[in-house]
């Protein structure tokens, strides 16, 4: 099972990696975005999700921001599940998490 720490420390790392980058206004397609977290050596697993589901009222928010280029960012804790790292995208909106074996 991959700890809350693990998993909190992989998505700053994504979010530092890339707060000053336009690429992720750039993400079209499931298959963009998970090309930019092999190119960043990510272990994220990734989702698209609707805008509606990136809005929600989170039952448990952990932290939230917006990066250099504009990105809303929010980390959410799911209960009984894991860190979710949510953005809204210019073009999609996004989930990012680390998947448990």
């Amino acid at each position: 099972m991959v700890s809350t720490k693990n998993a909190e420390q992989e998505i700053l790392q994504f979010l530092e990696l890339n707060k000053g980058k336009s690429v992720l206004n750039e993400i079209a397609t499931i298959e963009e975005l998970n090309s930019l977290l092999s190119d960043c050596g990510s272990s994220l697993s990734a989702a698209l999700i609707p805008l509606e589901q990136a809005q929600r009222p989170p039952k448990i928010l952990v932290d939230s921001g917006q990066t250099q280029t504009g990105i809303a960012w929010r980390t959410l804790q799911c209960p009984g599940g894991p860190l979710v790292l949510q953005m809204i995208c210019q073009k999609v909106n996004l989930a990012l998490w680390i998947q448990e074996c």
